[in-house]
Protein backbone atom coordinates (compact mmCIF):
# COMPACT_ATOMS: atom_id res chain seq x y z
CA UNK A 1 0.00 0.00 0.00
CA UNK A 2 1.52 3.33 -1.01
CA UNK A 3 2.03 6.28 1.19
CA UNK A 4 -0.32 8.11 -0.94
CA UNK A 5 -3.20 5.79 -0.84
CA UNK A 6 -2.92 5.73 3.18
CA UNK A 7 -2.72 9.20 3.78
CA UNK A 8 -5.89 10.84 4.29
CA UNK A 9 -7.54 14.62 4.38
CA UNK A 10 -5.96 16.80 6.69
CA UNK A 11 -9.49 18.32 7.81
CA UNK A 12 -10.15 17.83 11.49
CA UNK A 13 -12.12 14.31 11.93
CA UNK A 14 -14.87 12.97 14.37
CA UNK A 15 -12.61 12.29 17.98
CA UNK A 16 -15.17 9.19 17.87
CA UNK A 17 -12.13 6.70 18.03
CA UNK A 18 -9.94 8.82 20.53
CA UNK A 19 -7.36 11.21 20.16
CA UNK A 20 -5.46 12.42 16.45
CA UNK A 21 -1.65 12.83 16.39
CA UNK A 22 -1.66 15.03 13.44
CA UNK A 23 2.35 15.39 13.43
CA UNK A 24 3.18 11.98 11.92
CA UNK A 25 3.98 11.73 8.68
CA UNK A 26 3.35 8.72 5.83
CA UNK A 27 6.59 7.47 6.38
CA UNK A 28 6.53 7.09 9.84
CA UNK A 29 3.03 5.20 9.73
CA UNK A 30 5.13 2.95 6.85
CA UNK A 31 8.04 2.16 9.75
CA UNK A 32 5.39 1.08 12.08
CA UNK A 33 3.64 -1.27 9.63
CA UNK A 34 6.72 -2.86 8.65
CA UNK A 35 7.67 -4.01 12.07
CA UNK A 36 7.50 -7.28 12.48
CA UNK A 37 8.33 -8.00 16.59
CA UNK A 38 10.99 -8.61 18.83
CA UNK A 39 13.55 -12.03 18.08
CA UNK A 40 13.92 -14.13 17.56
CA UNK A 41 12.04 -15.74 14.28
CA UNK A 42 14.16 -19.22 14.82
CA UNK A 43 13.49 -19.82 18.51
CA UNK A 44 11.82 -22.52 20.16
CA UNK A 45 8.65 -20.87 20.69
CA UNK A 46 6.83 -18.38 19.33
CA UNK A 47 3.84 -15.89 20.45
CA UNK A 48 1.35 -14.30 18.21
CA UNK A 49 -1.12 -11.68 19.08
CA UNK A 50 -3.57 -9.41 17.29
CA UNK A 51 -1.65 -5.83 17.95
CA UNK A 52 0.99 -3.93 19.31
CA UNK A 53 0.68 -2.79 22.90
CA UNK A 54 2.40 0.07 23.97
CA UNK A 55 1.82 3.96 25.10
CA UNK A 56 1.11 6.19 21.96
CA UNK A 57 2.07 9.68 22.86
CA UNK A 58 3.77 11.37 20.22
CA UNK A 59 6.96 10.73 21.76
CA UNK A 60 7.35 7.11 22.03
CA UNK A 61 5.59 6.77 18.25
CA UNK A 62 8.47 9.01 16.95
CA UNK A 63 11.00 6.56 19.03
CA UNK A 64 9.28 3.98 17.61
CA UNK A 65 9.26 5.62 14.10
CA UNK A 66 13.43 6.59 14.22
CA UNK A 67 14.77 4.00 16.54
CA UNK A 68 12.92 0.28 15.37
CA UNK A 69 13.82 -1.84 12.95
CA UNK A 70 11.90 -4.51 11.59
CA UNK A 71 13.15 -6.85 14.06
CA UNK A 72 14.24 -5.47 17.51
CA UNK A 73 15.70 -7.11 20.73
CA UNK A 74 13.02 -6.23 23.39
CA UNK A 75 15.37 -5.21 26.48
CA UNK A 76 17.62 -3.22 24.14
CA UNK A 77 14.36 -1.67 21.89
CA UNK A 78 13.20 -0.68 25.38
CA UNK A 79 15.57 0.99 26.88
CA UNK A 80 14.40 4.19 24.85
CA UNK A 81 11.82 4.14 26.43
CA UNK A 82 12.12 5.90 29.82
CA UNK A 83 9.53 4.99 31.65
CA UNK A 84 10.05 1.20 31.05
CA UNK A 85 12.19 -1.16 33.09
CA UNK A 86 12.80 -4.59 31.96
CA UNK A 87 13.71 -5.69 35.30
CA UNK A 88 9.45 -5.31 36.49
CA UNK A 89 7.06 -7.47 35.54
CA UNK A 90 5.13 -4.87 33.61
CA UNK A 91 2.06 -7.03 31.59
CA UNK A 92 0.52 -9.61 32.23
CA UNK A 93 0.74 -10.73 28.57
CA UNK A 94 4.66 -10.88 28.94
CA UNK A 95 4.20 -12.51 32.18
CA UNK A 96 2.27 -15.42 31.38
CA UNK A 97 4.76 -16.07 28.17
CA UNK A 98 7.29 -16.41 30.66
CA UNK A 99 5.29 -18.91 32.66
CA UNK A 100 4.50 -21.07 29.82
CA UNK A 101 7.75 -21.17 28.76
CA UNK A 102 9.31 -21.68 32.02
CA UNK A 103 6.86 -24.83 32.46
CA UNK A 104 7.54 -26.08 28.48
CA UNK A 105 11.18 -25.76 29.79
CA UNK A 106 10.79 -27.47 33.34
CA UNK A 107 12.10 -24.80 34.79
CA UNK A 108 12.03 -25.33 38.80
CA UNK A 109 9.62 -22.27 40.38
CA UNK A 110 8.30 -21.57 37.35
CA UNK A 111 5.25 -19.98 38.54
CA UNK A 112 7.61 -17.45 40.83
CA UNK A 113 7.44 -13.87 40.53
CA UNK A 114 11.12 -13.89 41.10
CA UNK A 115 11.80 -16.43 38.00
CA UNK A 116 9.30 -14.37 35.40
CA UNK A 117 10.79 -11.07 36.05
CA UNK A 118 14.48 -12.77 35.50
CA UNK A 119 13.81 -14.11 32.23
CA UNK A 120 12.18 -11.58 31.20
CA UNK A 121 14.84 -8.99 31.79
CA UNK A 122 17.52 -11.19 30.09
CA UNK A 123 15.80 -13.84 27.90
CA UNK A 124 12.16 -12.73 26.46
CA UNK A 125 12.43 -11.33 23.04
CA UNK A 126 16.23 -11.29 23.01
CA UNK A 127 18.84 -11.91 20.28
CA UNK A 128 19.59 -15.51 19.73
CA UNK A 129 16.83 -16.08 22.27
CA UNK A 130 14.14 -18.88 21.88
CA UNK A 131 11.25 -16.71 22.05
CA UNK A 132 9.74 -14.46 19.26
CA UNK A 133 6.80 -11.88 19.91
CA UNK A 134 4.98 -10.65 16.95
CA UNK A 135 1.49 -9.29 16.17
CA UNK A 136 -0.78 -9.10 13.30
CA UNK A 137 -1.68 -5.25 13.67
CA UNK A 138 1.83 -3.43 14.21
CA UNK A 139 0.73 -0.16 14.93
CA UNK A 140 1.46 0.41 18.49
CA UNK A 141 -1.74 1.49 20.68
CA UNK A 142 -1.99 1.71 24.98
CA UNK A 143 -6.04 0.19 24.76
CA UNK A 144 -8.55 -0.88 22.81
CA UNK A 145 -10.20 2.53 22.44
CA UNK A 146 -6.99 4.20 21.76
CA UNK A 147 -7.24 5.64 18.21
CA UNK A 148 -4.07 8.24 17.16
CA UNK A 149 -3.86 7.17 13.65
CA UNK A 150 -7.09 8.91 11.88
CA UNK A 151 -4.80 11.19 9.49
CA UNK A 152 -4.28 7.70 7.93
CA UNK A 153 -7.37 5.38 8.37
CA UNK A 154 -10.91 6.08 8.83
CA UNK A 155 -11.31 3.86 11.81
CA UNK A 156 -9.53 0.87 13.23
CA UNK A 157 -12.04 -1.16 11.44
CA UNK A 158 -10.68 0.50 7.97
CA UNK A 159 -7.53 0.03 9.57
CA UNK A 160 -7.95 -3.94 9.95
CA UNK A 161 -9.46 -4.85 6.97
CA UNK A 162 -6.53 -2.44 4.42
CA UNK A 163 -3.71 -4.08 6.26
CA UNK A 164 -4.85 -7.65 7.24
CA UNK A 165 -4.28 -9.70 3.87
CA UNK A 166 -0.73 -8.75 4.13
CA UNK A 167 -0.09 -9.71 7.76
CA UNK A 168 -0.47 -13.28 7.31
CA UNK A 169 1.81 -13.30 4.59
CA UNK A 170 4.28 -11.79 6.53
CA UNK A 171 4.02 -14.00 9.42
CA UNK A 172 4.43 -16.86 6.97
CA UNK A 173 7.17 -15.76 5.37
CA UNK A 174 8.98 -15.36 8.95
CA UNK A 175 7.86 -19.25 9.58
CA UNK A 176 8.70 -20.46 6.17
CA UNK A 177 12.67 -18.95 6.52
CA UNK A 178 12.83 -20.13 10.21
CA UNK A 179 15.66 -22.26 10.47
CA UNK A 180 14.89 -24.69 12.95
CA UNK A 181 11.13 -24.09 12.62
CA UNK A 182 9.31 -23.68 16.42
CA UNK A 183 8.60 -26.17 17.95
CA UNK A 184 5.34 -24.24 19.46
CA UNK A 185 3.41 -21.46 18.09
CA UNK A 186 0.96 -19.60 20.58
CA UNK A 187 -1.70 -17.25 19.10
CA UNK A 188 -3.15 -16.21 22.14
CA UNK A 189 -7.21 -13.88 22.14
CA UNK A 190 -9.97 -15.75 21.63
CA UNK A 191 -12.00 -12.85 20.20
CA UNK A 192 -9.66 -13.60 17.22
CA UNK A 193 -10.00 -17.30 16.63
CA UNK A 194 -11.34 -16.41 13.52
CA UNK A 195 -8.23 -14.81 12.12
CA UNK A 196 -5.40 -16.52 13.50
CA UNK A 197 -5.77 -19.34 11.48
CA UNK A 198 -5.78 -17.46 8.48
CA UNK A 199 -2.28 -16.74 9.07
CA UNK A 200 -1.27 -20.56 8.83
CA UNK A 201 -3.85 -21.75 6.83
CA UNK A 202 -2.74 -25.28 6.16
CA UNK A 203 -3.19 -25.86 9.62
CA UNK A 204 -6.43 -27.78 10.62
CA UNK A 205 -7.74 -26.54 13.84
CA UNK A 206 -9.45 -28.62 16.92
CA UNK A 207 -10.88 -27.98 20.30
CA UNK A 208 -9.66 -29.39 23.08
CA UNK A 209 -9.30 -29.09 27.00
CA UNK A 210 -13.04 -28.24 27.25
CA UNK A 211 -13.21 -25.93 24.82
CA UNK A 212 -10.42 -23.61 26.05
CA UNK A 213 -8.09 -24.18 23.73
CA UNK A 214 -7.75 -24.97 19.92
CA UNK A 215 -4.57 -26.77 17.86
CA UNK A 216 -3.18 -27.79 15.01
CA UNK A 217 0.13 -29.21 13.73
CA UNK A 218 2.32 -29.87 10.76
CA UNK A 219 5.86 -32.26 10.91
CA UNK A 220 7.63 -29.91 12.84
CA UNK A 221 5.12 -27.44 15.23
CA UNK A 222 2.30 -27.46 17.05
CA UNK A 223 -0.21 -24.57 16.75
CA UNK A 224 -2.11 -23.56 20.01
CA UNK A 225 -4.84 -20.74 20.31
CA UNK A 226 -5.01 -19.56 23.35
CA UNK A 227 -7.45 -16.89 25.75
CA UNK A 228 -5.94 -13.60 25.97
CA UNK A 229 -2.78 -13.77 27.92
CA UNK A 230 -4.53 -12.51 31.25
CA UNK A 231 -3.97 -13.86 35.01
CA UNK A 232 -7.15 -12.57 36.88
CA UNK A 233 -9.55 -13.30 33.31
CA UNK A 234 -8.88 -15.56 31.57
CA UNK A 235 -8.67 -18.84 33.28
CA UNK A 236 -4.53 -19.06 32.94
CA UNK A 237 -4.06 -20.73 36.66
CA UNK A 238 -1.09 -22.35 37.69
CA UNK A 239 -3.00 -25.64 36.77
CA UNK A 240 -4.15 -24.60 33.58
CA UNK A 241 -0.67 -23.81 32.52
CA UNK A 242 0.73 -27.26 33.72
CA UNK A 243 -2.56 -29.01 31.68
CA UNK A 244 -1.83 -26.78 28.78
CA UNK A 245 2.16 -28.07 28.77
CA UNK A 246 1.28 -31.15 29.17
CA UNK A 247 -0.61 -31.83 26.31
CA UNK A 248 1.54 -29.67 24.25
CA UNK A 249 4.11 -31.56 24.54
CA UNK A 250 2.32 -34.78 23.77
CA UNK A 251 1.47 -33.84 20.69
CA UNK A 252 4.73 -32.26 19.84
CA UNK A 253 6.38 -34.21 16.18
CA UNK A 254 9.88 -33.33 18.15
Amino acid sequence: MSDASRAKSSEPKDLEWGRELTDLTAAQIETFLAFRGYVNPNGRFWFIGMEEGGKSTIENLRIRAEKFGRLEDLERSHRNFNSHDMNKLTTSTWGLMLSIVGRMSSQPNWWSTDVRRAYQSTKLGRLNGETYLTEVRPLPKKGINDWPYGDFFDSPEDYFERIFPDQPMSIRSDYGSANPKPQFVFCYGKSYWDRHPQVFELIDFESTLDGSIQWGRNETTVFLLTNFFDYSRMGFTENFVDRLREFALSKSPK
